[in-house]
């Protein structure tokens, strides 16, 4: 299959031209053949918002969703690809940073359950972890800040995902530009790393512009970066993968295995600290 990460400028309060920014972006990813995009964080509101705006922006998901949703399902069915959006979500009175998967059907919502600084205000944290069954194989999804706990990238490959896609508004990571090395940011560290240490393909897509780092990447089960966007300006970038690898390649030598070497039992203290 073919993976796109969709990375582009937001208007922060503006969904109808992020709306139609986002169907842009959907059929530029088809017209290069991909079979899947990943679009930015709250693709449909941006994130600098009060509580005020954020209510009024916010959409449902699922079967009654929203504008956002019904959009990237029509586009889904009309250029035969499938999208994971960051989306601004409500039910009833909570609002929610969230992610979609559809295509000609929805499959799934997932809730950020790390929230970033002010988000704690404006957000109630999801507290599930799933994995969506899709006709591209079992894709996982976190958003930004959720890909700087290695625990959730492990537990969701843990769960069989192939694919973790991370829609992304990752501003200044506070790394003294003389320090880094490569151009990466920590969002492609951990990404990298993520990849690496569950042998499975990840795909970062990140806004850019206005202070956003872009820089978005696809990486596969070694670690090795496939797609780098730069950054500034926008860019569709892409690779083609082969999600069975990341079943095929948990075993790095004859009697080393990514999880099978796992040592639970020296775990649980470790886990529980900090709480």
């Amino acid at each position: 299959m073919r993976i796109a990460c969709a990375q582009y400028a937001l208007r922060d309060g503006d969904p109808e031209a992020n709306r139609e920014r986002s169907a842009s972006a959907i059929l530029e990813a088809s017209a290069a053949g991909a079979d899947l995009v990943v679009l930015p964080e709250l693709a449909n509101s941006g994130c600098d918002l009060s509580h005020e705006q954020a209510f009024g922006l916010a959409e449902e998901a699922g079967d009654s969703c929203g504008p956002t949703v019904r959009a990237w399902r029509e586009a889904a069915e009309e250029h035969g690809i499938f999208v994971v959006g960051g989306l601004l979500e409500r039910e009833g009175d909570l609002l929610y940073n969230s992610a979609v998967v559809v295509g000609p059907n929805f499959f799934g919502r997932y809730r950020k359950t790390h929230l970033w600084d002010g988000e704690k205000l404006l957000y109630e944290a999801g507290r599930e972890l799933p994995v969506f069954e899709t006709p591209l194989g079992r894709v996982g999804v976190l958003i930004c800040y959720d890909a700087w706990f290695s625990e959730a990238a492990r537990t969701l490959a843990l769960r069989g995902a192939d694919l973790l896609c991370i829609p992304s508004n990752a501003p200044d990571d506070w790394v003294p530009e003389e320090r880094r090395r490569g151009g990466l940011t920590m969002l492609n560290v951990h990404a990298i790393s993520h990849a690496n240490a569950n042998r499975i393909f990840v795909a970062c897509a990140n806004r850019v512009e206005d202070g956003y780092q872009g820089r978005s990447c696809i990486v596969d089960p070694t670690g090795g970066v496939l797609a780098f966007g730069g950054p500034a300006g926008e860019a569709l970038i892409h690779a083609d993968i082969d999600t069975g690898r990341s079943r095929r390649e948990k075993r790095l030598t004859e009697c080393s295995h990514s999880f099978g070497d796992r040592n639970p039992d020296v775990y649980d203290e470790a886990s529980a600290f900090g709480r």
